[in-house]
């Protein structure tokens, strides 16, 4: 029996574990888990297939917004169960009525493919997708301005980790060129979302990084996803506070990644940004060691009705 219902909070667990067993067509379980923590699915933007009380794929959609009109829909699992995919994309085009769509299809799931030109999605013009770039796991030499070290969060600095967070993503302090952010805007992160994070399938708290900076403050953090069955990592999120930017500590946070992936047996690591011309400094940044751009699918497009 194949049922498609909203998402519930009970389904991020056999989520995260149906985008392991699913990879590479789904996204890294690890980056998954923290979209999770942080409440970006919810019941009016994700709808999930359940198949004899198991989860088979799930969907989700972003828009219409104003001013484009434009939905962009992620679903997953349909090579996996074609039924549940067919069910799925169904609603989701009932959802979205006359908007124009993109469709984000993964590498590894040509059967969404099929269902989609069937609906009248076409190839786009820009034909690609993801917010990942990607470099081999390998043993690096990690270099830090004198007085810093990268190091795991310790017991009792949660709510420090929690304010590292907040102060690193806080939106009108980011490099956002020619975008003006009111300074009162501040991260959704919260402890109770830190605590969802470590609930997560694939945390570890040994790669849960932070930087010290010399005066024993959290310069900058992020969390490295190991996913052991598929060998490889995700960075999901990195971020730098402010009055210690330019001074490499992203750099050092992405290549530590790579030596603890390494040392875990893991064979690449992959970070949760894309070169982007109204944000190019992440992009930039970790390209200066080797990070690539990682086409993970291909976006299908549908025009407004």
């Amino acid at each position: 029996m194949l049922d498609i219902r909203p998402f519930l909070s009970r389904d991020a667990r056999p989520l995260e574990e149906l985008a392991r067993r699913l990879w590479p067509a789904a996204p890294h379980p690890g980056g998954l888990g923290w979209k999770l923590a942080i409440e970006d699915f919810t019941a009016d933007n994700t709808i999930v297939a359940e198949r004899d009380g198991a989860l088979a794929g799930w969907a989700v959609v972003e828009g219409p917004n104003v001013l484009q009109r434009l939905a962009t829909i992620s679903l997953v699992g349909a090579s996996d169960d074609p039924g549940a995919g067919a069910a799925l994309l169904e609603r989701v085009l009932e959802r979205t009525g006359d908007a124009a769509l993109e469709l984000l299809v993964f590498e590894g799931d040509p059967v969404l493919r099929d269902l989609a030109e069937a609906a009248g999605f076409t190839l786009g013009d820009a034909n690609v997708f993801g917010e990942w770039m990607g470099r081999a796991a390998t043993e690096e030499e990690i270099r830090l301005p004198d007085g810093y070290l990268i190091r795991p969060v310790r017991e009792g600095e949660e709510d420090a980790r929690v304010e590292c967070h907040r102060a690193a993503w806080k939106p009108s302090d980011l490099p956002w060129p020619g975008r003006e952010f009111d300074p009162a805007l501040n991260s959704r992160f919260s402890r109770e979302r830190y605590d969802n994070t470590r609930a997560s399938l694939l945390y570890d708290p040994e790669l849960d990084l932070v930087v010290e900076a010399p005066d024993g403050s959290l310069a900058a953090c992020c969390v490295v996803w190991w996913d052991a069955e598929n060998r490889c990592s995700e960075i999901e999120p990195l971020g730098v506070v402010p009055a210690h930017r330019r001074r490499g500590l992203a750099v050092a946070l992405a290549l530590t990644a790579c030596a603890l992936t390494a040392r875990r047996g893991g064979d690449r690591v992959y970070i949760n940004t894309t070169p982007n011309e109204s944000y190019p400094t992440p992009a930039r940044t970790y390209a200066t060691v080797g990070y690539a751009v990682a086409d993970r699918g291909t976006a299908l497009t549908r025009p407004a009705r």
